[in-house]
């Protein structure tokens, strides 16, 4: 049985992972969903902590989708401990720092997490497959943040209209191209 991991972000579980866990256990696979710190609780080091717990399922099998900071958070991570991972689908990835006007809690936590460029090179020899998922109206992070970040990991480039920061506050409930994504990666 494979394993998938969902990464959250900022605020916790988005409810789009609901959608992916139930599809994707239709499909016999494990989905893990680790508790990571939330809000102000969110440090390099408390990501860490998680992942290490997990750190014996990460292969050339596993799959991984993360949300908003979570992405800058997995790639960290990987490329500090050296795992490889078989599928990477971002959602709403970033690896800039960048401002959210009125926001001092959410720009505390993005000014630490700014990617290196020694790890995005060693995340790419790490990590198999790669896709980034974003909008045109992502609410928190800037469309030409969002456009640069697949050039930046060398991933698949997937605009898709209209799904905002697929959060909580996007309120979305499905996004079955990353399903596709997953069922293609099976042939």
């Amino acid at each position: 049985m494979k394993n998938v991991m969902l990464v959250h972000g900022f605020n916790g579980v988005p409810k789009i992972y609901t959608y992916f866990k139930q599809k994707l256990e239709e499909k016999s696979y494990n989905v893990i969903i680790p508790e990571f710190p939330t809000k102000t609780n969110i440090t390099i080091d408390g990501f860490f902590k998680v992942f290490d717990e997990y750190k014996d399922i990460f292969d050339n099998e596993l799959i991984v989708i993360a949300h908003s900071i979570g992405n800058a958070m997995f790639i960290k991570y990987v490329s500090q401990n050296n795992l490889k991972v078989g599928l990477y689908i971002s959602l709403a990835g970033f690896g800039k720092n960048f401002i959210v006007e009125g926001r001092e809690d959410l720009n505390n936590v993005i000014a630490p997490i700014t990617i290196t460029t020694e790890e995005k090179e060693k995340f790419i020899t790490l990590v198999k497959d790669r896709y980034s998922i974003y909008s045109n109206n992502d609410h928190i992070v800037p469309l030409e943040i969002l456009q640069t970040f697949p050039e930046i990991i060398d991933s698949n480039s997937i605009l898709i209209e209209g799904i905002g920061h697929m959060g909580k506050k996007s309120g979305l409930e499905q996004l079955p191209q990353v399903i596709e994504i997953v069922k293609n990666m099976e042939v």
